[in-house]
């Protein structure tokens, strides 16, 4: 059980844990000059005057951390073992794992998750494993949709793409829809829209705690993937 949790806290990308993330020495940002300059800023602005002002210097300590943990791996600093179990350590010991989770997961504002996912591309291989229930969603848990969208308990899989093209879309009730609004309401608010010849309440409004936005975004991908013509 506690290897199932530092594993699923090790997926997370939480905060801290953003020094897992490998970047880019090359970038103009990792030049040294420009790292001496970032390094100069951070150390003017964020001052630590133990003596004077304990308080705000413990704050400024604890926020130059983490920028310095970023920069680091931002340029290419690949944290050690050690280094990754330590953070992991650390953070579970302030926030539950249950808090973890759901400072990551997409939530149920459909405008705020539009907009993100505008600055994200999905995977389709991986929103199919999601799909599929052959990689674990934000908890730890695996996700039923290929069980019930098989064209009896939910729309089928195949064609869904299209059917949304052009079927749904052009119900009055959901004027001025995009495909991906759709897609993204269905996943978060089930009920938002009930397919004609589906019964309600069968899906689960649980996705907004269990998804993070990279996964949305690969669910979304896969289903825009589903435009089969033979629907």
């Amino acid at each position: 059980m506690r290897r199932q949790v530092w594993t699923i806290v090790a997926m997370l990308g939480l905060g801290v844990l953003a020094l897992w993330a490998q970047g880019d020495a090359s970038t103009p940002d990792c030049a040294p000059e420009a790292l001496q300059s970032q390094q100069n800023a951070f150390a003017q602005v964020l001052t630590l005057d133990f003596v004077g002002n304990p308080s705000r210097a413990l704050e400024n300590l604890y926020r130059l951390g983490g920028f310095y943990q970023q920069m680091a791996t931002r340029c290419g600093y690949q944290p050690s073992e050690e280094e990754r179990a330590a953070a992991i350590a650390w953070v579970l010991s302030f926030a539950s794992l249950d808090e973890i989770i759901a400072a990551r997961a997409v939530g149920g504002d459909v405008d705020a998750v539009l907009a993100q996912l505008e600055t994200i591309v999905g995977d389709p291989l991986n929103g199919q494993l999601l799909f599929t229930g052959q990689v674990a969603a934000l908890d730890g848990s695996t996700l039923g949709c290929a069980g019930c969208h098989n064209g009896q308990t939910a729309p089928p899989t195949e064609g869904m793409w299209t059917r949304a093209d052009e079927v749904r879309l052009k119900d009055p009730a959901l004027a001025g829809y995009s495909i991906e609004r759709y897609f993204v309401e269905s996943i978060l608010h089930p009920n938002a829209y009930i397919a004609p010849d589906y019964m309600p309440n069968l899906m689960p409004d649980i996705y907004g705690r269990q998804l993070d936005i990279e996964q949305l975004a690969d669910l979304v991908a896969f289903l825009s993937s589903q435009d089969q013509l033979d629907y």
